[in-house]
């Protein structure tokens, strides 16, 4: 076991050895999102939409928005979902300009968003893109920020959210329940073991796994051996359960409804597989072992 902990983590470290190098950028500004997606409820009002900055020099910087589309699942005809001044509206920048001053490190965009109060409107979402600037600007790390705004209607509301995730081991992380937009009791868990639990190191990929949740929300339900959309070094990743001692790709883990949040028993936890030619690689630290708690934040 210990080897197959080596090995990964030798191959981690060859990854992150290829991330930007934001210490190198002062007299040409590095600028980017802090993450490529956050969500917000619809009845938040004004939100800041953060953007970082590394840079010994004043720079102005321009974004535009693009609103969300979605597969109407009745007629397969794509429609809007998430409109500019239907949904959210931009205040308080001119001409969607940001400017920073030198060494400045944080500004925001600030986005009004427009509350349906008793309507099931179902989730929308939208994205801000930086487009251009008035110098030479690099656009690191993320360009785009996908804003999601959820359904204070939505059935899952009172589950859904960011919770501190914790092993038997005592290994601490934020994992993510995030609503799926095609399905009422279904959720999307972020950061299902420690390594892939936002941004990691290399390329801070988000990794979603679906899970299903009873109509009495007492019980979210994953299925082992779900393949990731997401990719590592060209290879599939896969979560699989994890007793200690041997892996598993079927069957199904569940989290059970406790007064603080969700909580796995029994002895198996996950742990994230790379596919390699039938040759599996688990990452460095990515194997949480059951019990797990989920206390939300």
């Amino acid at each position: 076991m210990k080897k197959f902990y080596l090995i990964a983590a030798a191959l981690l470290v060859l990854a992150g050895s290829s991330c930007s190098r934001k210490v190198e950028f002062t007299d040409i500004p590095f600028v980017y999102f802090p993450s490529p997606s956050l969500s917000v409820y619809e009845d938040a009002g004004v939100v800041d939409i953060p953007v970082k900055a590394v840079s010994d020099v004043a720079f102005t910087l321009t974004f535009e928005t693009a609103d969300g589309e979605k597969v109407d699942q009745s007629s397969g005809i794509t429609v809007p979902n998430g409109q500019r001044g239907v949904d959210y509206e931009i205040e308080d920048n001119e001409a969607a300009i940001i400017r920073f001053n030198a060494g400045e490190s944080e500004k925001s965009i600030k986005v009004r968003i427009t509350d349906f109060p008793g309507v099931l409107t179902g989730n929308k979402d939208f994205t801000i893109k930086m487009v251009s600037s008035g110098n030479e600007v690099c656009k690191g790390g993320y360009s785009y920020c996908k804003v999601t705004i959820i359904d204070n209607d939505h059935p899952l509301k009172n589950i859904l959210g960011e919770y501190t995730a914790t092993d038997a081991e005592g290994a601490t992380w934020t994992l993510t329940l995030a609503a799926d937009p095609n399905d009422w009791y279904t959720t999307f868990i972020d950061g299902i073991v420690p390594t892939f639990a936002g941004n990691w190191v290399g390329q801070g990929l988000r990794h979603y796994v679906p899970a299903t949740v009873s109509e009495n929300l007492s019980k979210i339900s994953v299925n082992l051996g779900y393949k990731l959309a997401d990719k590592y070094s060209g290879y599939d990743i896969s979560i699989w359960g994890y007793d200690g001692t041997y892996i598993y790709n079927s069957g199904t883990l569940a989290f059970e409804k406790t007064e603080d949040g969700f909580k796995l028993d029994g002895t198996k936890g996950f742990v994230a597989i790379y596919e390699n030619g039938g040759y599996y690689l688990a990452a460095s630290n990515a194997m949480a072992m059951a019990p797990i708690t989920l206390v939300k934040k």
